[in-house]
């Protein structure tokens, strides 16, 4: 599916990522959410169903610009989800959606709302119920009927750019992984991130640095990956660092380069695990978010940081790189001449002191969980294929060791 893309929107997102085989186009710059109606009128869209966040859509401002929608075309909302999106969520989305027959879906939100936005999308075009499609990746078999347009409203989860989208099943995390899911355009505007309040930024930013350090040595890593990596970090690293000098709070996202600087990081991360996939930090998180209720990007960056040193201790019986251990231990190495040189810190230094700030857990064993209720779900988290995407195998009691 190609929509026509006015030529006008074209930024310094556009020049880096549109051109890329498989990813959307993609569109940076303040401003350009006003440009959705001029999107929608060149993909002569009669019917429009919006999936969104609750308080946020109205706070961004993006509640406005969709209210000017009126008289043009016909538009439904859809916000019944939560932080997680649950496959009953997705479920009740779908029906809305099937009833509605919209010509285009448009995600507005953070990373869930844009995972509710694909998913609905493309199982609403299915013959199979939600729920068996995502037990059953071979049951997503039918196009997607509606074009998909998304507009991330903060800076971390990248899932603007990814052809997948984490759903609950049962307390679990879950991945639906379809080319469907794949938006056709993205609209990247800094200035819908202005509200967000500064814990979410934290966590926001955390997640976004935690997906390029793990695209950047993940074993599915391709030359294309690994620059994409490369820039995100390069962006990412001097902003959270200022951040994490003068305390995260409102002031990095009341200054729109930095701002712009965030939300263009997060894309190029989130294009990279699109062709790599995230790895065991990522695998290990799931649970602390499912069972704790602790935010995606502060639960991936408590397992990141012990997972750097970890790494650095590869040997030739446990690397999974298929660079062998030279390669990996020369990706920490860029990784953390990249972090001194922006930030004058490690990467894991850095994390702490974001977690700090943002009032979340710095640590494993600050969580003083019992490492005997966490073996089953470690033990499934390290059977995934995210971790089965990490660089030096990591075990059982690698991770339980941290707990106490």
């Amino acid at each position: 599916m190609s929509p026509l893309i006015p030529h006008t929107l074209t930024e310094e997102l556009a020049r880096d990522l549109s051109t890329l085989p498989g990813h959307p186009a993609a569109y940076l710059g303040d401003g350009c959410v006003a440009r959705t109606d001029g999107v929608l009128g060149a993909l002569d869209a009669a019917r429009v169903l919006v999936v969104h966040g609750r308080g946020s859509f109205a706070l961004c401002g993006a509640a406005r610009v969709v209210a000017g929608w009126a008289g043009r075309r016909t538009v439904r909302h859809f916000d019944a989800f939560g932080v997680n999106p649950r496959i009953e969520d997705i479920t009740a989305g779908v029906r809305a959606a099937r009833e509605f027959r919209p010509d285009v879906v448009v995600g507005i939100g953070g990373g869930s709302a844009l995972d509710a936005a694909k998913s609905v999308a493309v199982l609403a075009a299915q013959d199979a119920a939600p729920a068996d499609c995502l037990a059953r990746p071979e049951y997503v078999a039918a196009p997607r009927r509606c074009a998909l347009v998304l507009l991330p409203t903060t800076s971390g989860s990248g899932s603007e750019m990814t052809r997948f989208a984490a759903i609950y099943a049962q307390g679990r995390k879950h991945s639906l992984d379809h080319p469907q899911l794949r938006s056709d355009l993205v609209l990247v505007d800094p200035g819908l991130a202005a509200s967000v309040p500064p814990r979410t930024a934290v966590a926001a930013a955390l997640d976004a640095l935690c997906q390029a350090v793990e695209s950047a040595w993940a074993v599915r890593a391709t030359e294309e990956s690994r620059r994409l990596a490369h820039d995100a970090l390069a962006r990412l690293l001097p902003v959270v660092g200022r951040a994490a000098g003068d305390s995260f709070g409102g002031r990095i996202l009341a200054v729109p380069e930095r701002r712009a600087a965030l939300a263009y990081g997060a894309a190029l991360a989130g294009a990279a695990i699109d062709i790599t996939r995230t790895t065991a930090a990522h695998a290990l998180s799931y649970g602390l978010t499912a069972r704790l209720g602790l935010p995606h990007g502060a639960a991936v960056a408590l397992h990141l940081s012990w997972l750097i040193g970890h790494h650095t201790r590869v040997t030739a019986d446990d690397c999974r790189h298929p660079g062998g251990p030279d390669a990996l231990l020369g990706i920490i190495d860029d990784i953390q001449k990249l972090s001194h040189e922006t930030t004058a810190r490690p990467v894991e230094a850095l994390v702490t002191r974001l977690l700090h700030d943002g009032g979340y857990p710095t640590t494993l064993a600050s969580l003083a969980l019992n490492a005997g209720d966490w073996r089953a779900p470690v033990t499934e988290a390290l059977a995934s294929s995210r971790a089965a995407n990490t660089p030096r195998a990591v075990t059982d009691a690698d991770v339980l060791r941290l707990l106490s």
